[in-house]
């Protein structure tokens, strides 16, 4: 069975999957995750994904869908956490069409105030060498622009300038949103309050997981 963990970008949802991953037992599924794997391992789908990319183009809802089926495979597992997925309408249909073996049992969505997300994704900072990711005022590196791990060049990802942002925000707004009303008419929805510290939200989360009946 599925729990899906939406919200915008910023909302918090690949930390809070990775702590839930560890102390409830889900298998954590991301998508952007499982479809870089595929493009590294060369696999036919993930050649056909490359090859989008590479064009420029989004890769389209068939092909990543595809691609989680692969990552789910063809056997129920007890629990998974999807994360990243779905993003519009059409693939909450799509998934919906797994449910004989793969049931989604709960939509949670990490609601965090727009202006939040704004300042926590305009000032992330991500090293240019090991990928480690800091934030200029909430988790600042000892040294402005360098690296703790490695001492790589912290960078400011082109998606994440301010305006990039907004725009991203504006998108989430227009597409993922009424896969929460997707999920509201088939009475599977429970918001989450994702303000405050990591551990705050966290304890809001498994207090509404230990409120499913997931066994």
């Amino acid at each position: 069975m599925i729990v899906v963990l939406t919200g915008a970008p910023g909302a918090g949802k690949g930390t809070q999957a990775d702590l839930l991953s560890a102390l409830k037992g889900f298998r954590k599924v991301s998508t952007g995750d499982a479809l870089r794997k595929h493009v590294r391992m060369k696999s036919p789908i993930g050649l056909q994904a490359e090859a989008v990319m590479a064009r420029g183009e989004l890769v389209s809802d068939d092909i990543l869908f595809e691609i989680l089926r692969q990552e789910l495979g063809p056997k129920a597992e007890e629990m998974i956490l999807l994360d990243g997925y779905p993003r519009n309408v059409s693939q909450a249909k799509t998934l919906d069409s797994l449910k004989d073996v793969h049931p989604v049992v709960a939509a949670i969505h990490l609601d965090v105030d727009p202006h939040e997300l704004v300042n926590r994704l305009s000032g992330r900072r991500v090293c240019a060498s090991c990928g480690a990711t800091f934030h200029v005022t909430m988790t600042p590196s000892k040294v402005a622009g360098v690296c703790d791990k490695c001492d790589g060049a912290l960078q400011q990802r082109t998606d994440d300038s301010e305006e990039c942002v907004r725009t991203r925000l504006s998108v989430y707004e227009s597409l993922t949103k009424p896969v929460l009303e997707f999920y509201k008419e088939k009475g599977l929805y429970q918001r989450v309050d994702g303000m405050g510290r990591t551990e705050e939200v966290f304890g809001k989360l498994k207090g509404s997981l230990d409120g499913l009946r997931l066994a």
